[in-house]
């Protein structure tokens, strides 16, 4: 096999492949209750829970929101995020008006929770512009993104918690200090850094045993 015909295989190939992949691409559809979790590419408070916290192996989240199919063919997810809680159709929170693409992947339920889905994205749109939660305070009326995603599970389950909290903590994970980002962030809101408080994160949450992760976007 001459060298010709070996780069007219690779290229037949590499085709093959660029077109499955695209053939995935647009084949994908959601579900209603699936998680929708980002890996944000630019820095500050993306920057500062990426170095605090671990997510799915290879994937550092510092997003989730949950999928609401409102029409067929018609998707959009709910998410908390400055300034408030808000419906964002999909594709805009894929790709979102950035200098860089976040990563993506889908996280669905198992089939024990899949009946709390309906009540759970009714409790999400009920809390639809909802301040976000900057002090990170589980008690309050405000939601931080996987807060919100705890929350309306929590009421569509009579109040029991189905995702669990843990002790939250700020320190980088590499040198066991707080990132300047989130020490100026609590300083500029006169309270003390959160640190051991009950919390959840996008990371902790896609690996939990309650869900499967069915699909990675390719953005």
């Amino acid at each position: 096999m001459n060298k010709k015909t070996i780069r007219l295989l690779l290229a037949l190939v590499c085709s093959l492949f660029f077109s499955l992949n695209v053939y995935a691409q647009k084949s994908f559809k959601p579900q209603n209750g699936d998680l929708i979790f980002l890996e944000n590419c630019d820095g500050g408070m993306n920057s500062a829970i990426k170095a605090a916290t671990s997510g799915l192996t290879g994937y550092n989240f510092t997003h989730v929101g949950i999928v609401w199919q409102k029409k067929p063919n018609q998707y959009f997810v709910i998410e908390a995020t400055t300034p408030e809680v808000r419906i964002t159709s999909l594709k805009t929170y894929l790709h979102p008006k950035k200098k860089c693409q976040p990563r993506a992947v889908v996280g669905r339920l198992k089939a024990p929770y899949q009946a709390l889905i309906p009540s759970a994205l009714i409790y999400a749109q009920q809390k639809v512009g909802k301040k976000y939660d900057d002090a990170f305070d589980i008690t309050n009326d405000q939601y931080y993104c996987s807060e919100l995603i705890y929350q309306i599970f929590k009421e569509a389950n009579n109040g029991q918690e189905v995702f669990p909290l843990r002790a939250m903590t700020f320190k980088s994970k590499d040198t066991g200090e707080f990132p300047d980002y989130w020490v100026k962030h609590f300083q500029k809101m006169g309270i003390p850094i959160p640190e051991g408080q009950p919390g959840n994160n996008p990371g902790d949450m896609s690996r939990s045993d309650l869900i499967d992760i069915v699909y990675y976007y390719n953005l």
